[in-house]
C-alpha cells in the first residue's frame, strides 16, 4: 500500500465518524495514528536491512570493501577451504581468506593440478559469456586462456607456471575438498620466481607452525594493482599485479607481508613486512571488520622467523 493510498482510508474513516464533537476530536487522533502507522509500513518495506555473516575462512565477517561502488560490482564466493573476493573488473579475485589447521596439512605433490571454472560464479553477477568465434566461453574459463580475460581466443600471455594458488595445496591436501583450490577463484598470475620463492617460502613455515603447534592461523592473500595498469576498457587492462600481499592472524595479533612481483627467489618473506593500516589503505578494503583493534604481534613474527 502506498502513502497516497494509506491517506484516501484514513480520509474515508473520518467521514464515518464526524457526527459529534467527541467522535472528531478521537477521529483526528486515530487518523494521525492510521497516519503514521501507514508511513513506517511504506518505509519499512522500502529499506533494506544488510546482515552480518559469519564466515569460518574469514574468523567471522569477511573483508569488506570501503568503496559502495566497489562492493556493489564484485562478489563474494564460499567453498569449502575458502572464501574470495571477486573483482567485476578484473574476474580476478581481490582477496581469498581461509582457516589454516593442523588436521588439515599434507602431502599434495601427487594430486592434480588442472586449473577449473569456479562453479558458483554462474549465480553471481559476474558472469559473463564471451564470443570466441562458434564457441562461447565463460569469463572464467577464459582467464586460462590469457592475462586478460576480456581478451578473447588467442596467444596464451600467462605461463602455466606463473600462476599461483592463494589458498595453497598443501594446505589443505589432507581434506577430500582439495580440488576446489584449482578453482580460477583461487588463482592469480604471480612470476614462478617468486611463487617458487619467497611465497613459497612463507607458506611452508606457516604449515610447519600450524602443524607444530597443533593450532589453527587465518589467512588473507590477494594480489595488488596500480591504478595505470587498469585500462579504461577492460580490454587494455593489464592483468598482472604490480604485488602481493598476505596477512597472517592468529589470538596474539596480525602479520602483515607485502610482495612486489620483481622479487629475486633467493629474498626473504621476513624483508616485505609492513603493516596491516598500510595494505588497507592501498585496498581500500577492511580485513577484519569484527575486530575492533588488531595489532600486530611480535610472537606471531617471531614464529616466523621474522623477529
Amino acid at each position: 500500500m502506498s502513502i497516497d493510498q494509506c491517506m484516501q482510508s484514513v480520509s474515508q474513516g473520518k467521514k464515518m465518524t464526524s457526527k459529534r464533537s467527541v467522535r472528531i476530536r478521537w477521529a483526528s487522533v486515530e487518523q494521525a495514528l492510521a497516519l503514521l502507522g501507514c508511513v513506517v509500513a511504506v518505509l519499512s518495506s522500502q529499506t533494506s536491512v544488510a546482515q552480518s555473516i559469519a564466515v569460518t575462512h574469514c574468523q567471522g565477517e569477511c573483508p569488506s570493501y570501503n568503496s559502495r561502488v566497489t562492493a556493489k560490482q564484485s562478489n563474494v564466493v564460499i567453498h569449502h577451504l575458502y572464501a574470495a573476493g571477486i573483482n567485476a573488473t578484473t574476474a580476478l579475485p581481490d582477496w581469498v581468506a581461509y582457516r589454516l589447521t593442523s588436521e588439515a596439512i599434507g602431502v599434495a605433490s601427487l594430486l592434480p593440478r588442472s586449473w577449473q571454472a569456479d562453479r558458483l560464479i554462474k549465480y553471481s553477477q559476474l558472469e559473463d559469456v564471451m564470443q570466441s568465434g562458434e564457441e562461447e566461453l565463460q569469463l572464467s574459463q577464459n582467464i586460462a586462456r590469457n592475462a586478460n580475460p576480456y581478451a578473447g581466443s588467442g596467444t596464451e600471455t600467462v605461463k602455466p607456471d606463473n600462476r599461483a594458488r592463494l589458498a595453497p595445496m598443501t594446505s589443505f591436501a589432507n581434506t577430500p575438498y582439495w580440488s576446489d583450490l584449482n578453482n580460477f577463484s583461487n588463482m592469480v598470475p604471480m612470476p614462478a620466481a617468486l611463487r617458487l620463492g619467497p611465497w613459497l617460502q612463507l607458506e611452508q613455515r606457516l604449515n610447519n607452525v600450524v602443524a607444530t603447534e597443533a593450532g589453527e592461523a587465518y589467512v588473507i592473500a590477494g594480489p595488488l594493482f596500480l591504478i595505470s595498469m587498469l585500462g579504461t576498457t577492460p580490454s587494455s587492462a593489464d592483468l598482472s599485479p604490480a604485488a602481493y600481499f598476505k596477512l597472517v592472524a592468529d589470538e596474539s595479533g596480525v602479520a602483515a607481508f607485502l610482495f612486489s612481483r620483481d622479487m629475486a627467489q633467493s629474498e626473504s618473506y621476513c624483508s616485505r613486512r609492513t603493516t596491516l593500516a598500510e595494505i588497507e589503505d592501498i585496498t581500500d578494503i577492511e580485513f577484519f571488520p569484527e575486530r575492533r583493534t588488531v595489532r600486530e604481534s611480535s610472537a606471531l613474527l617471531a614464529k616466523l622467523g621474522c623477529e
